[in-house]
């Protein structure tokens, strides 16, 4: 699932029945509504090939036109109280919240840490060192394994 799509699922649990777009409408946007889009992707290089990519967007909420500025600031502190993560994916830095002709802009920054993945194939099985060896005898119920030193209760 892409980042776009997490942002408006985010958003339809904030405002429900509000249509989220996400590509620009010929004939205008249904007002209230939101517009969601990418506004810059930034990579920083990391240790071992990983990277730190910075994604930034912008959301665009299109208020009531009966009473767009009640509208905008309720939609603001909404957005401030429950805009912050993208569940089980990443948190929302940076927020920032302006009035811009008639609408409320939000823009803010999604962080991804990635790093190739590696297809190289892994050990599949062990080879016992000493085949001869007797097992590990059992511990009784009060000790436990611990960072590989016995612990007493």
């Amino acid at each position: 699932m892409n980042i776009l799509t997490r942002i408006a699922q985010l958003l339809a649990t904030i405002a429900p029945g509000l249509p989220i777009y996400k590509e620009q409408q010929s004939g205008g946007f249904q007002e209230p509504s939101f517009f969601v889009s990418s506004i810059g992707d930034q990579v920083q290089p990391e240790l071992f090939s990983r990277q730190k990519r910075t994604h930034s967007y912008q959301v665009v909420y299109f208020p009531d036109p009966a009473k767009p500025n009640s509208d905008m600031n309720e939609m603001k502190f909404k957005l401030m109280d429950q805009f912050l993560e993208l569940k089980d994916f990443a948190t929302i830095r940076d927020r920032n919240f302006k009035p811009v002709d008639g609408a409320l802009t939000v823009t803010f920054d999604v962080w991804v840490w990635a790093y190739p993945q590696d297809d190289t194939p892994k050990q599949q099985t062990l080879k016992p060192v000493n085949p001869t060896a007797k097992p590990e005898p059992e511990l009784p119920e009060r000790m436990k394994r611990i960072g590989g030193s016995t612990h007493v209760e």
